[in-house]
């Protein structure tokens, strides 16, 4: 028994010493905070794609550099360095997964720390960084803001219309944005673009226009603070732009569609991280980073609230509606039940056939019943007439 017992106990260790070798670890490090949508959506797109893509356990350690309040200085890189060799002394990951610019520069400025990991990234701005990372050791997916189908897409909604003003933060991801832009526009002589760029979002109100129908792209907004220093998050932002009525906001990025947000053919960060998770899942399975080529068109998507297309009187083409996700939409009466319609059909066509098997059942049990009723019955009677004729006997010979 005591044999036994020790050798479950070695198997025991063994199994879990195994699981502990198998398990991958993936160091997570942010640009911006845990609670900016964009930073989320990314996030949690990667982690559950890789969950259900990769059979091996998964462990992430997270961290954010929250450089919408921060900005990234010499110093503070210095002192977020000194922060993670502290807290992850002896701490060895399988892979870095970075989002946004701010993180990945953060990691080819501290060449020295984790070198021999291999970086992979979504949601990075600067496609200039293509031809110059280290092939061996970085990989991942580029973002970009399409200015060209959002412009298709405004003229869609108002062929008149020839002034699109353009506004953002100011910061280092906008001003790679702005040129960008600005080299796309170069195709479109008959429209005016107001860029309009600041870190206080009064600046930008007061430049934005008072006449009806006017077009605003939405950038990137969440460096934006008000009139006393606080760092907006993208719905205070919103919320104070649509305080005029006369301002229909398109945007380039999911991540502020809401409060008012019309919609555009938008960046997707849930597709940005699934899309990085596919390409880590390539190297766990055992690929080169160097031969895992970074993903330079983005993966951008059209979104569209149904309710401010309402409002603004705006209508989509046949073809941007299909390929389109559509925010508060409508659904008749099977869409909006589907899932409970789809799941009771299932349910009765798996019952049918058992309702037809018991029901046979029971007709074949009721007709034995029957049959064997008629038998007791017809028993019965003939022992009956048995009797009747006895009884004429008896009468018979008392006569």
């Amino acid at each position: 028994m005591r044999f036994f017992l020790l050798t479950m106990f070695v198997l025991y260790v063994f199994v879990a010493q195994a699981n502990t070798n198998l398990k991958k670890q993936i160091l997570i490090l942010h640009s911006y905070s845990q609670e900016y949508k964009w930073t989320k959506s990314q996030n949690d797109s990667f982690v559950a794609t890789l969950q259900q893509s990769f059979a091996t356990p998964v462990e992430f350690s997270t961290e954010y550099l929250d450089t919408k309040r921060l900005n990234l200085t010499d110093e503070y890189q210095s002192f977020f360095l000194r922060y993670l060799q502290e807290k992850y002394h002896g701490y060895h990951p399988d892979a870095i997964y970075v989002t946004d610019d701010n993180a990945l520069t953060f990691f080819l400025n501290q060449k020295d720390y984790f070198a021999d990991i291999p970086v992979f990234f979504s949601g990075i701005n600067d496609l200039s960084l293509a031809d110059t990372l280290n092939q061996k050791r970085f990989t991942g997916v580029y973002e970009t803001k399409d200015i060209v189908t959002n412009i298709e897409l405004i003229r869609q909604f108002s062929p008149q219309t020839r002034d699109i003003w353009i506004v953002g933060d100011d910061s280092s991801t906008y001003k790679g944005i702005e040129a960008d832009i600005k080299q796309k526009i170069l195709s479109y002589p008959k429209y005016t673009f107001h860029f309009i760029a600041s870190e206080k979002i009064d600046n930008v109100r007061s430049q934005l226009p008072n006449t009806p129908k006017s077009f605003v792209l939405l950038t990137t907004i969440g460096g934006w603070h008000d009139y006393n220093g606080k760092n907006l998050m993208p719905k205070e932002s919103i919320a104070y732009l649509k305080k005029n009525p006369h301002l229909i906001l398109c945007s380039m990025e999911d991540s502020y569609m809401i409060g008012g947000v019309v919609g555009g053919y938008v960046t997707s960060g849930a597709k940005q991280g699934s899309e990085a998770a596919a390409l880590l899942t390539h190297y766990f399975s055992g690929e080169s980073v160097a031969h895992i080529h970074s993903l330079l068109k983005s993966p951008n998507v059209y979104m569209f609230d149904r309710n401010e297309l309402v409002k603004s009187r705006l209508i989509l083409s046949a073809y941007t509606a299909r390929n389109a996700i559509i925010l508060h939409e409508k659904k008749d009466f099977f869409e909006k039940y589907q899932q409970i319609i789809l799941n009771t059909a299932f349910i009765l066509f798996i019952l049918f056939p058992i309702f037809i098997i018991i029901v046979y059942f029971i007709f074949m049990q009721k007709n034995a019943y029957v049959r064997e009723m008629e038998a007791s019955l017809e028993e019965t009677s003939s022992e009956l007439e048995m009797i009747k004729n006895k009884l004429a006997l008896i009468e018979e010979s008392y006569e």
